[in-house]
């Protein structure tokens, strides 16, 4: 078992930082709290659809991480899940993206790099500033089949494109639609950030009780209904209201330090 008061789970876009009123990094206050709740004996966790690599400047404020929509989990350096995209689907979409490639295009992600396959597009620049991404971690999808991904990013510009991708792999993969931001998220079929906590739970024996959720969105649901206590931000999508215990403050209003004071985790 993980030696522990608890595990602290965190989405990270909309909970920690939100992109959509220029908030890119976690702020001082929420920092200090990560940093008392693991003196208390709380190990934090990073539950985001982002790869690891995609957070590096923050990845030491905490013990584990649920990345990529919950096809990768690691915890005090211990793998407990980690799935992967089958090569020949994959061969399969690139075609499609090829086929498509004014209308639509994707990166692909390991856990430390991505690779995309239309770096010279106006939704590529602005997913890297809507997300304040480190560029140093990207370059140009060319053909690199040998490596093992875990997700995959699709950018849109036009709505039937993607609804020509989902006809066409969602019954082979996960796919989680942001259509206000035009993109998609693409997992192994059965990720999510729920069944990789489940994972942890089965293979570490930590009970449900001893785990705290916090997150925002629908990509958030399942994580936030499999743990024993259920925090949503005070800006959220309306359907994670079905499973939260707590609604705590807005990112800008410091709802993390509020709700881990609210729930005596820190002081």
């Amino acid at each position: 078992m993980l030696s522990s008061k608890g595990l602290l789970l965190f989405d990270y876009d909309g909970t920690l930082v939100d992109g959509s009123i220029g908030i890119h990094e976690i702020s001082d206050a929420t920092v200090e709290a990560l940093c008392q709740a693991r003196s208390n004996g709380y190990l934090t966790v990073l539950a985001s659809g982002r790869s690891i690599g995609m957070v590096e400047p923050v990845k030491h404020l905490f013990d584990g991480f649920i990345t990529t929509n919950g096809a990768y989990a690691r915890i005090k350096g211990k793998e407990y899940h980690n799935r992967t995209i089958d090569k020949d689907v994959l061969r399969r979409m690139m075609e499609f993206f090829q086929d498509k490639h004014d209308r639509i295009y994707a990166n692909v992600e390991t856990q430390d790099y991505c690779y995309v396959t239309k770096m010279n597009s106006d939704l590529y620049e602005r997913i890297m500033e809507y997300f304040g991404l480190d560029r140093s971690k990207f370059s140009q999808w060319e053909g690199q089949y040998d490596t093992d991904y875990n997700k995959l990013t699709v950018m849109y510009s036009d709505r039937a494109a993607f609804e020509e991708l989902y006809q066409s792999f969602g019954e082979e993969l996960e796919i989680i639609d942001h259509p206000l931001e035009d993109y998609a998220e693409i997992m192994p079929k059965g990720c999510t950030k729920g069944s990789a906590l489940r994972a942890v739970m089965e293979k570490s024996g930590m009970p449900a009780d001893n785990i705290y959720a916090f997150g925002d969105s629908e990509n958030d649901y399942t994580m936030l209904q499999a743990a024993g206590h259920a925090i949503i931000m005070g800006k959220h999508s309306p359907i994670v209201e079905k499973v939260a215990d707590f609604v705590t403050l807005r990112v800008e209003e410091e709802g993390i330090p509020f709700a881990l004071k609210h729930y005596g985790i820190i002081e």
